[in-house]
């Protein structure tokens, strides 16, 4: 029932004597929050949209008239966007510091200003540099937004800047082997952020998207420190993995939405293992070159510490499998090490304890979602296995009928499951 339905309602509900008067002023009190809060959805919203246009439009108009004005006139445009972000700021601020949507439009008014003087000032006097220089001197300047006013939007905007750097670091010139060391000091610096904001937020859409960034950076930025990615790089990317999936573990009892940490860790351990299910990806191990051996054994130590953390309160295969998955990848490495066909059984074998454990688990939560995973878990297990062997298209139709009868059979079976329990409570 929609909230106007509902206020309507109270009264009569008051009158028959099925609620009472202090339980109406709550319910209507309930539904005012509500909709309260999404009118300033949609003012944060607009608030950002607005600051976007207003920031473009007013680049827009210097643009056009740009190569008529004189040094010193271009100068002082430059800085305008910046000045009227500050301005901005310090108001919302002083007076609309519990407005969010104040906070997070003139913040992020104030870091396209600051992007946008960098370029204009390096283009009227003429400044070298390359984009690599360019990224890392907006981070620095954006930076401190993160912490005053404090703006998520801004926060995303810095982590998509610094992986934007650490990306031009690594990859612009063909065969290089520098690293973006300096990447590892911009993400600690977002770190205290991403703390404060599970303590405030931690229950909230925007940490939830907060947590999704972190954890896609700190996933994607740990590849750039190898020089040539070889096979016992995976040993820390999994390693780095199940620590990810162990996250909600460590702060037990704290309701936060850093669910998005278990599904980039959970996609990257089926990835990996159904990559390594192929007998021909064990076929010839490449060591990694010594200078790469200190990054992989920080990352392995890294999954190692948050497993042990983690037993203090969950057991093995408790809730998911997945940070078990790394335990099983490193006995199938070094079994790899000496014969590749074992090392491919036995990943085969990991994916299918994974799948029907994952299915075991969906089952007894009643959770359709986590039962349908591991029945995919299974089902691609099976068909990969099309690859290694020459079957007839008939086996390999019938194959696929019984994994479609599978799963029809087992979500039919909880539905039903489902519908008696409805019942007989």
């Amino acid at each position: 029932m929609s909230e106007p339905k509902i206020t309507e309602a109270l009264p009569q509900l008051v009158r028959e004597g099925l609620i009472t008067t202090d339980q109406a002023e709550r319910i209507k009190a309930r539904y005012a929050s509500g909709s309260e809060q999404g009118s300033n959805r949609m003012l944060l919203v607009f608030a950002i949209l607005g600051s976007l246009l207003v920031g473009l439009g007013i680049i827009l108009i210097i643009a056009h008239n740009w190569d008529d004005l004189p040094r010193v006139a271009r100068t002082m445009l430059a800085f305008v966007p910046v000045l009227f972000g500050q301005g901005l700021v310090v108001y919302a601020l002083l007076r609309k510091r519990d407005v969010v949507a104040w906070r997070e439009g003139s913040a992020l008014l104030l870091a396209c200003g600051l992007c946008a003087c960098v370029a204009l000032i390096s283009q009227i006097y003429h400044i070298g540099g390359n984009l690599e220089g360019y990224l890392f001197t907006c981070s620095l300047l954006v930076l401190p937004l993160l912490y005053l006013p404090g703006s998520f939007m801004v926060a995303l905007g810095y982590l998509a800047m610094i992986t934007w750097y650490a990306v031009t670091v690594r990859f612009e010139h063909y065969g290089s082997t520098d690293r973006p060391w300096y990447f590892i000091l911009l993400l600690a610096a977002a770190v205290p952020y991403y703390i404060g904001e599970a303590r405030r937020n931690g229950s909230g859409v925007a940490f939830w998207w907060l947590s999704l960034f972190m954890a896609l950076i700190i996933g994607l930025g740990s590849q750039f420190f190898h020089t040539d990615w070889v096979q016992h790089h995976v040993l820390g990317l999994m390693a780095l993995a199940g620590a990810y999936t162990l996250v909600p573990w460590l702060h037990r009892g704290r309701e936060q939405r850093t669910w998005p940490w278990v599904f980039v860790g959970g996609a990257t351990v089926l990835v990996t293992l159904c990559v390594f299910s192929f007998r021909m990806v064990w076929g010839d191990i490449t060591y990694a070159r010594h200078e790469d051996w200190p990054v992989i054994l920080a990352f392995v130590a890294i999954g190692c510490v948050a497993y042990a953390l983690s037993l203090r309160s969950r057991k093995p295969f408790e809730r998911w499998p997945y940070p078990e998955g790394w335990w099983f990848f490193l006995a199938c490495y070094v079994v790899g090490i000496y014969s590749p066909a074992l090392a491919a059984v036995l990943v085969n074998i990991a994916l299918l304890v994974l799948g029907v454990i994952t299915v075991k688990h969906g089952i007894e939560r009643d959770s359709l979602k986590r039962m349908n995973l591991g029945m995919a878990i299974l089902s691609v297990t099976i068909l990969m296995r099309f690859f290694d062997s020459d079957l007839s298209f008939v086996m390999r139709g019938l194959v696929f009928i019984a994994i479609g009868c599978g799963f029809l059979f087992m979500n039919l079976r909880m539905v039903r499951q489902r519908e008696r329990q409805r019942h007989g409570s």
